[in-house]
Formats: structure tokens, C-alpha cells, sequence
């Protein structure tokens, strides 16, 4: 799909005036206009970003001072940290090692919240082989989307002391290869995939087995926000007015799944044939993946940062980790927006 750029208020508004004349460009004031917050998402506009269409929908950024304006993402897209990078966006949806390989690129990033705290990724499997420990992985044909997804496996295969033994089988975004014999696991998003189980009558933990990684050991977000340091500290009350408004959507959208769902089938995600049921079922899974174990939304230890994160990196060949966590952490626009609340 294409990228839609939008055109921000402001913008419309200088247009606007030097169309009219210079005579009249003095009564406009930067005052008058808000600041535009532009986020580059990470994939396409689904209900993944349910509490950012409520947020939008209901003036929640508007209310906290903000024109807030989005990239989608998606194949054809360039990557979010991309984005970020060449100034277009001022916050991107990113993911943990992707980020310390765009730092080691130069890039002065910085992580100050997590969309999902605890990550949605996980294993799915058959009774007749369950997966329920990391044990039980060794030996497995691991049916995976990503090339990139073999770096993961064998990760854990190293956090968890065990021989690197598997056979990487090539999968769809569908589990039905599963369900063919063509492999004894699949790496799923337990937001996602499940449902297609669910729709061909399937029950979960009777007729499929879905583990986290989380449980295996594999503990980082699922998709964080972050910024650059000139940007956080330029803009740092934006930034807060951002999360405060992201939180409040969010916030909401605990309340009825089925609001976001559809926002994003008829208006945000329209032109992408999405289907109602399957969004608010996805809406419902991926609620609590909102708030870390403390119950806290967004939120991202940095306990969990120099524990388990910096465990993954470096199993992962990543050695260039601060030895400050504040480097690359900033929880205080987090704690601003939730205590303003």
C-alpha cells in the first residue's frame, strides 16, 4: 500500500496565509496552532494501534494540545526507525534489537515507553507434540515467518543452556502449515494467529497449545516508542502530552473492543479489507499485553533492560550496551504523563 502523508495544520495554515498575501501573514500567530507529533507506525493501520484511533477520534490529543499525524507501515513502507531517523517522523514503533543496530549506526535514539510491555510473541503447537518448555524445542522442525526469526530460536536455545538442534521450516502468516504436518511448531503472535485456529472450531490449550516466549526466557517489549535525544529535548512536554493522550485511548479501549475494531475497519484501516470480528477478537487478546507485570501501562523496567534485554543482545552478538541504562531509557516522560492523570 502506499504511504499517506498528511498534511499538518499548521502547514495548512502558512499555505493558506501566503496564498491571501503577505499583507496578512502577521495575524497568524505560532500560538494558535498546535504542534504536530508525527508517529511512524510499524506495520499497517490495524487495531494493533487501538488506543491511538481512539485517541485520535475522540480529540484526546487535541485536549492535551497536539496535532497528531501518523505513517503507516507495511511492506511497501520504510522502516519506522527509518523514518525517525530522516527527521519525518518525531516518534517510531520499534523493536528491541533493531534499536541497538540503529544506534551502533549513529543514531542518538532513545526508548521512553513500551505499546506492549510484555511481548505477544510466542510458540504454537499440537497435542501430539506440545511445546509447553524450552526443553521441548530441541529437535523440532520450527516453522517461522522471518529469516530473521532463526537469530530468536537460537537465542533461547542459548539462554536456556540447550544444544542449538532444530530444522527452520519457512511458513505464511497462516498456522495451517502446522495443521498439515509441515512443522512441529509455529512462531505465532498470540494476538493473532490463534484466531484462525479459533474460526475453524479449534479450542485453545485442548486442540492447540500456545506458549509465550516470555516463559522461555526471550523477555523484551513488544514494540516500544522511541525518539531522538534532540527531539526529547526539545519537545520533551509534547512527548509527555503524547503518552498522557496515548494512555487515555488506551485507557478506553479496556473498556469495549469492539470501539477500536471499528474505527479501524471503517475509517483508519478502510481501504484494507479488513474483517470486523477477527479485529475486535485480536483487540480482545492483545489488551493486556498493554501493561508490564506491575500492571502499569507502557511501562518499561530498567531492571529488565540491563537483566534479561542485555542477556538477549548479547546472546544475540550485540556487545556495544551502555553500561547507564539512561542512555538509552528515559521512564520520567512515563512517570510525568501517568502522575498528571
Amino acid at each position: 500500500m502506499n504511504r499517506s502523508f498528511s498534511i499538518s495544520r499548521r502547514n495548512m495554515l502558512i499555505a493558506g496565509a501566503s496564498a491571501a498575501g503577505a499583507a496578512i501573514l502577521p495575524s497568524f500567530s505560532r500560538a494558535q496552532a498546535s504542534p504536530t507529533l508525527t508517529t511512524a507506525f510499524g506495520w499497517i493501520p490495524n487495531v494493533q494501534y487501538a488506543g491511538h484511533w481512539i485517541a485520535l477520534e475522540r480529540g484526546y490529543f487535541g485536549e492535551e494540545g497536539l496535532n497528531a499525524e501518523h505513517l503507516p507501515g507495511g511492506p511497501n513502507a520504510p522502516n519506522a526507525l527509518v523514518t525517525l531517523s530522516t527527521g519525518n517522523a518525531q516518534v517510531a514503533y520499534g523493536q528491541w534489537l533493531p534499536f541497538l543496530d540503529a544506534r551502533d549506526r549513529g543514531n542518538d535514539f532513545v526508548m521512553i515507553a513500551a505499546n506492549f510491555p510484555v511481548n505477544p510473541t510466542g510458540f504454537m503447537s499440537l497435542p501430539g507434540r506440545p511445546i509447553r518448555n524450552p526443553a521441548d524445542l530441541v529437535g523440532t522442525r520450527i516453522l517461522a515467518q522471518n529469516e530473521s526469526d532463526k537469530q530468536i530460536i537460537e537465542t533461547i536455545f542459548k539462554l536456556n543452556n540447550l544444544p542449538i538442534d532444530y530444522t527452520f521450516v519457512p511458513a505464511g502468516f497462516s498456522p495451517e502449515p502446522l495443521l498439515a504436518g509441515d512443522g512441529d511448531v509455529y512462531i505465532c503472535f498470540m494476538t493473532n494467529q490463534p484466531i484462525t485456529l479459533e474460526k475453524m472450531g479449534l479450542k485453545a490449550d485442548e486442540d492447540f497449545i500456545v506458549a509465550s516466549m516470555a516463559d522461555f526466557g526471550y523477555i523484551q517489549p513488544g514494540a516500544t516508542f522511541i525518539t531522538d535525544r534532540a527531539t526529547l529535548e526539545s519537545r520533551r512536554d509534547d512527548l509527555v502530552a503524547y503518552l498522557k493522550a496515548l494512555i487515555r485511548g488506551w485507557t478506553e479501549n479496556e473498556r469495549d473492543a469492539e470501539v477500536a475494531a471499528r474505527l479501524t475497519v471503517e475509517k483508519y484501516g478502510a481501504d484494507l479489507g479488513l474483517d470486523l470480528q477477527q479485529q475486535i477478537r485480536q483487540n480482545e487478546l492483545q489488551i493486556p499485553y498493554t501493561r508490564a507485570r506491575d500492571g502499569r501501562m507502557f511501562w518499561i523496567d530498567p531492571a529488565d533492560v540491563t537483566g534479561p534485554m542485555y542477556t538477549i543482545a548479547r546472546e544475540a552478538g550485540r556487545s556495544n550496551l551502555p553500561e547507564d541504562v539512561g542512555e538509552i531509557l528515559d521512564t520520567s516522560l512515563l512517570q510525568e504523563a501517568h502522575a498528571s492523570l
